[in-house]
C-alpha cells in the first residue's frame, strides 16, 4: 500500500514538473521572440544576468527514507534572455558633387542685355563663347567671340553686340559654355538666341534714317540759289505754306500736308509705346524735315540738331549720300539710338528709294561703316517683331 502511494506521489511530481516546463517555454514576451530557446538578437548573448534560452525544470525531490514521501515541487524554468536592440540604420550617403561638364545654359534677353545662366562644372572656371550661324567648334574656335571667362555661374553681355534676325537675313547666335582648369574643354552646355528688330532697338546702338513725311504743299524754289550764293538767305528753312493757285506764292519751300503730320505723330507714338530709346535726333534744315522730327517727339524739340550734311541741294549735294552714310556709321549714345530725318531725291543705295515717312535702319560696325538691317514703312512699326 505504501509502495503504491509512493509511486503515485512520484508520478504526480513528474507531471507537475513537466507542466511547468511546457508553460514557461511557450510563454510570449512582448519585447523579444525566442525560437528553440535562443534570442532573435545576437546582443542578447552578451547579457551576464539572464540565460539566452529557457532554463530546465527542477527535478522533483526524493521521499524521505522510511517515511511518507513528500511530493517534490518541480523547479521553475529559467527566464529567457532579453532580445537584443535592433541595429541602427546606416548614415545617408553624401550629396553628389559638381558635374563633370557645365550644364543647363540658358540665354535670354533682359532689357538692354543678354543674360546667361548655367550650372558650373567641377572645374574652377568657365568659358562662354558665341558664334553666329553655327555652333562653336570648341572653346578656342577662332571664329567665335569669348563672352565670359571666370568662376561665376551667371553673366550678361550688351544686346547691342548682336544684330537682329530679319526675313531677308535670318540670324541665330550659338552660345556654348566649357569647363576650364588651366585649359578649357569637355562637352559644353549650349543654347541659341535670335533677337528681333524691336528687341535690338530697345537695347540701343542703331541709327534710323527717315525720309520726311508726306509733303506736297507748295514747292522748293531752288532758283533762289544755294546757301553760298542766294538772293534769299535761309529760304529753305521757312515754314510758309502760302501758295494759292493762280496767285504769286510767298512760300519758298515744300511743306508737310495733313497726312504727313499724322504719319509723323503715328511713328513717334509707336516707338514710344514699344519703349525704343533715342538719345539724339538730326534733321535737314528744311522745315518739312524739322516738322517731321518735332511731331515724332522722340527727343525734346530743343535738342533736335539741324545738320547741313543731310540737307538737300543748298550745301554739298554731290556728296550728300557719302556724308549721310558717314553719319550712319557714328555710334549712338550709350543705351540709345539716333534718328535722322532727311530727303530722298538722290542716288544712294536704299536711302534714295525710300517713300515718304519710311525708315531705313543701320547698325554701326565699329570700323567706319554700318550694316543695313531693314526698311520700315510708317505704319508697320506696331506689327514689327
Amino acid at each position: 500500500m505504501q509502495k503504491v502511494f509512493r509511486q503515485s506521489v512520484i508520478a504526480a511530481g513528474l507531471i507537475l514538473g513537466a507542466a511547468a516546463c511546457t508553460d514557461e517555454g511557450e510563454k510570449s514576451w512582448p519585447s523579444t521572440t525566442t525560437t528553440g530557446g535562443a534570442s532573435s538578437s545576437s546582443a542578447a548573448s552578451s547579457s551576464s544576468s539572464a540565460s539566452s534560452s529557457s532554463g530546465e525544470a527542477g527535478a522533483g525531490g526524493n521521499g524521505g527514507s522510511g517515511g511518507m514521501a513528500g511530493a517534490g515541487v518541480g523547479g521553475m524554468g529559467g527566464a529567457g534572455g532579453a532580445g537584443g536592440n535592433g541595429g541602427m540604420g546606416g548614415a545617408g550617403g553624401g550629396g553628389g558633387g559638381a558635374p563633370e561638364n557645365p550644364m543647363n545654359l540658358t540665354v535670354i534677353i533682359a532689357g538692354k542685355d543678354v543674360k546667361l545662366d548655367w550650372v558650373k562644372s567641377a572645374k574652377p572656371t568657365s568659358r562662354i563663347v558665341r558664334k553666329e550661324g553655327s555652333a562653336p567648334t570648341g572653346p578656342d574656335d577662332p571664329s567665335a567671340s569669348v563672352v565670359y571667362e571666370g568662376p561665376g555661374i551667371t553673366t550678361t553681355e550688351p544686346l547691342r553686340n548682336l544684330l537682329p534676325t530679319t526675313p531677308n537675313v535670318p540670324r541665330t547666335y550659338h552660345y556654348a559654355v566649357y569647363g576650364c582648369d588651366g585649359t578649357c574643354g569637355g562637352d559644353p552646355a549650349a543654347d541659341t538666341l535670335s533677337p528681333t528688330i524691336m528687341q535690338c532697338l530697345a537695347g540701343g546702338g542703331y541709327n534710323l534714317f527717315w525720309r520726311h513725311a508726306s509733303a506736297d504743299v507748295c514747292s522748293d524754289n531752288t532758283g533762289l540759289g544755294t546757301a553760298a550764293n542766294t538772293s534769299y538767305p535761309d529760304w529753305w528753312k521757312r515754314c510758309d505754306a502760302n501758295c494759292p493757285q493762280g496767285q504769286p506764292p510767298t512760300a519758298t519751300a515744300r511743306q508737310l500736308n495733313p497726312t504727313g503730320n499724322m504719319e509723323s505723330i503715328a511713328i513717334g507714338n509707336s516707338l514710344a509705346t514699344r519703349g525704343i530709346p533715342f538719345g539724339r535726333m538730326l534733321s535737314s534744315e528744311y522745315c518739312r524735315c524739322m516738322k517731321t522730327a518735332e511731331l515724332m517727339n522722340l527727343v525734346p524739340i530743343a535738342s533736335i540738331e539741324q545738320n547741313q550734311d543731310i540737307t538737300y541741294y543748298v550745301y554739298d549735294e554731290a556728296n550728300r549720300c557719302n556724308n549721310t552714310m558717314a553719319l550712319l556709321a557714328v555710334e549712338p549714345p550709350a543705351g540709345a539710338n539716333t534718328g535722322l530725318v532727311s530727303h530722298g531725291g538722290f542716288v544712294c543705295p536704299t536711302l534714295g528709294e525710300l517713300a515718304w515717312a519710311e525708315a531705313a535702319i543701320y547698325k554701326p560696325n565699329g570700323m567706319g561703316g554700318s550694316t543695313f538691317i531693314a526698311r520700315v514703312h510708317w505704319n508697320a512699326w506696331d506689327a514689327l517683331p
